[in-house]
């Protein structure tokens, strides 16, 4: 049985709190004050910790310092009565997941137990500080038939000297494929990348090839390039298809000679390092439009290999995400999350113009956001909307959000819309529910004056308050925090 830590130096609050634990199928421990707290929390794994700010000894924001709540697999919840933005501020820096102004309705705490049960049951790792993973090392992730595919044909040329051209869509991976031939080539010198593209016009020839001392104004000193920097390894050379004409032609030379030589030099130096150049452009058209040396084309065209785009390996995304949403957890030095089923489906289900870096980099910035633990299919939905343009929900008209919720629970519904009914009846109650909490909250429970803000009778509100069950519910007293 998943265990919940409750710590607050108010008995009322602990007992409450203990009977709503218990009652959503958690065992419960009790702490008092701090130090008792931390302890606990040193001894016990727990699914989640109901802490106070204001205890008697060690304060709450400091048991989450002590223990790197950031860290912990624990889901910690801050409970306060003090109504302070800086505090806050404070409580999630320290690794809060929510926090909870006293005194707080126990719906919401039955709702953030229900988050922390889904997430017990969830796909995610346990949290094992001596597991380390090196997330800098180059690791393909998939298991679909096209990535496999491109697992086999590294195998076969990793040990070979032959040129790789790497052929796709931008945000494939084609510097993570070229690294994992480099790695498992085992050459003895390092990967050398480089997109001539990123590099000033004028300056890119003397950046592949070195120069000596006054090969141009300003060379005060002779320096290698990166032709010299690769060797007896590997020199990825990126976006290939960018490259002028002109530098096209001494590019070939190296591959054909296996020989260059730096500007302001009459002396060729030998080149002993593996080349892999890499496009997302039709080469064959280009070289046919007169845009790309044909022989260039042949020479890099050795052994080509097409990684494929994401859109051919969908069964992958859901591996992908994990793998990324593990890794950003790991380096922001966040909590570790996973994804709802429904999430992955979401992600699925998305068309990835960006192929796998836009999912990485959308993964990233849920790994930044997200303060759940379990990160779900609605979540997921915003961020995507957000990512696209589509305007801020909560800027967005009441009517359009109220649409997009309907649209969203017909859809789930698919062919078996035709066998519901009273859908009417079910929106009004779902809307009226909320209406008239919110009113009553506003109006510190006054129901006449809430009556008048809605425009209804005040026994007619009386009614809909007993039929909608929102009469409040009956606590024991506390000392008020």
């Amino acid at each position: 049985m998943k265990k919940v830590l409750i710590a607050d130096d108010d008995e009322s609050i602990r007992w409450v709190l203990q009977k709503t634990v218990t009652g959503m199928g958690f065992a419960a421990d009790l702490a008092e004050d701090g130090d008792k707290a931390l302890a606990l929390l040193g001894k016990n794994p727990y699914a989640a910790a109901f802490v106070d700010i204001r205890m008697p000894g060690m304060e709450g924001i400091e048991v989450l310092e002590r223990v790197q709540a950031r860290k912990s697999p624990t889901r910690f919840f801050i409970m306060t009565a003090v109504h302070r933005p800086d505090v806050a501020a404070r409580s999630t820096r320290a690794g809060a997941a929510e926090f909870i102004t006293k005194p707080f309705d126990l719906s919401r705490i039955e709702g953030l137990l229900r988050d922390v049960a889904q997430e017990a049951s969830s796909r995610e790792r346990p949290f094992r500080p001596g597991e380390q993973e090196d997330w800098a090392s180059a690791r393909i992730v998939g298991k679909s038939r096209a990535i496999l595919e491109v697992f086999q044909s590294i195998g076969k040329v990793a040990d070979s000297d032959a040129t790789i051209l790497l052929l796709g869509e931008r945000g494939v991976g084609k510097e993570l494929i070229a690294r994992c031939v480099h790695e498992l080539g085992g050459r003895k010198g390092p990967f050398v990348a480089v997109n001539t593209m990123a590099i000033p016009r004028d300056l890119q020839e003397a950046e592949l090839f070195g120069f000596e001392k006054g090969a141009f104004t300003g060379a005060e000193g002779a320096r290698d390039g990166k032709l010299s920097a690769s060797q007896d390894g590997t020199l990825f050379l990126d976006e290939i298809g960018d490259t002028p004409l002109d530098l096209q032609a001494k590019l070939l030379r190296v591959l054909q000679e296996r020989e260059y030589t730096p500007l302001g030099s009459n002396q060729a130096r030998r080149f002993r390092g593996r080349i892999i150049a890499a496009t997302n452009r039709d080469l064959r058209r280009m070289v046919a439009d007169g845009r790309f040396r044909e022989d260039l084309y042949d020479r890099l065209n050795v052994f080509p290999l097409r990684v494929p785009s994401l859109s051919d390996r969908k069964e992958d995304i859901p591996l992908l995400a994990d793998y990324f949403l593990q890794k950003y957890c790991a380096i922001l030095s966040r909590p570790p999350r996973s994804f709802s089923k429904e999430a992955l489906e979401e992600l699925s289900a998305h068309s990835w113009k960006g192929n796998v870096r836009e999912l990485e980099n959308f993964v990233q910035r849920l790994a930044v956001l997200s303060t759940g633990k379990l990160l779900r299919r609605e979540e997921v939905a915003r961020e995507l909307a957000k990512a696209e343009g589509a305007p801020d929900p909560s800027c967005a008209p009441m009517e359009q959000l109220v649409e997009e919720r309907i649209r969203e629970f017909v859809r789930r519904l698919g062919t078996a819309i035709g066998s519901e009914g009273g859908l009417h009846e079910l929106f009004v109650r779902q809307v009226e529910r909320p209406l008239i909490r919110v009113v009553l909250e506003a109006t510190g429970g006054n129901q006449v004056k809430a009556a008048g803000i809605l425009g209804i009778n005040r026994n007619t509100l009386r009614k809909r308050i007993a039929e909608l069950s929102l009469a409040p519910k009956a606590r024991k007293k506390g000392r008020a925090r």
